[in-house]
């Protein structure tokens, strides 16, 4: 019976974690480290992984560690933890692993501190994260974050509001970043549709959609010609007027030298 019952947790965990289909969940694995560093960043902590290495020449292991930075989404490590991380949390470009429970705290006892998300709080904050940028996306048009908007209705996820999607995308904030006025104007819109001002209807709305990736590519375009930045083709080719007008140069100035 015990082992039944053992079973039958352990199914129900594996069913309560398994990914949904609105977010990408590839393999994992897991690591157990010391934190190096906490507190110079935000929301990320580097931590060490103990190791060795085989050397041909003296026929022994040497130590050899590797350091990850890894995210910390409520500041809940400090320097000297011995942490269990995964990977396949890709939050920037450097942060790839997820601290997922402290081993051994160095410090302040672990109910002191903020609590650390487990995978299923972790999946859900994914999810919720993939959903408001949906939403965002869908007020512009885009017809695949409608699609996934309404997988996620189907599977009985929760879909967040306009209002709530734009919590962190103030107009100031848009402004001070240097986001384009296609963007800012498209924000205060629908922020006043939300408090009852817009007069605008979705014939307006039609006008700011655009037609999938096609659309995207020809908005990143527009962007790059509003701030000036030229394209690698462009770089190139103004390079390679660059080398001849100044090869012509050398020839008419090596002629004049030939008439003299």
């Amino acid at each position: 019976m015990e082992q039944l019952a053992q079973a039958a947790a352990r199914a129900a965990t594996k069913k309560a974690i398994k990914p949904r289909t609105l977010v990408h969940q590839g393999p994992t694995s897991s690591k157990v480290g010391v934190v190096v560093s906490a507190g110079k960043m935000d929301r990320a902590v580097k931590v060490r992984i103990p190791g060795q290495e085989w050397h041909k020449k003296f026929r022994k292991f040497f130590p050899s560690s590797i350091t990850h930075i890894v995210s910390d989404p409520n500041n809940s490590l400090q320097e000297g933890d011995v942490v269990r991380i995964t990977s396949g949390h890709r939050v920037s470009k450097s942060i790839r692993h997820v601290v997922t429970a402290i081993v051994a705290p160095f410090g302040p006892p672990v109910e002191d501190r903020p609590p650390v998300l487990n995978t299923q709080q972790l999946l859900d904050l994914r999810i919720k994260q993939r959903l408001e940028k949906d939403v965002r996306a869908a007020a512009r048009g885009r017809l695949a974050s409608k699609e996934r908007i309404k997988t996620a209705r189907r599977e009985g996820v929760k879909v967040p509001q306009l209002t709530d999607a734009f919590r962190n995308l103030e107009v100031k904030e848009v402004e001070r970043r240097g986001v384009s006025e296609r963007v800012v104007e498209t924000i205060r819109k629908y922020k006043a549709m939300n408090e009852g001002r817009g007069t605008e209807g979705k014939g307006a709305e039609a006008k700011e959609a655009h037609a999938g990736q096609a659309g995207q590519m020809a908005t990143a375009q527009a962007r790059r010609t509003e701030a000036g930045v030229d394209t690698k083709e462009e770089v190139e080719s103004k390079e390679k007027l660059k080398e001849e007008s100044v090869q012509s140069l050398s020839e008419e100035e090596a002629m004049e030298k030939g008439k003299i």
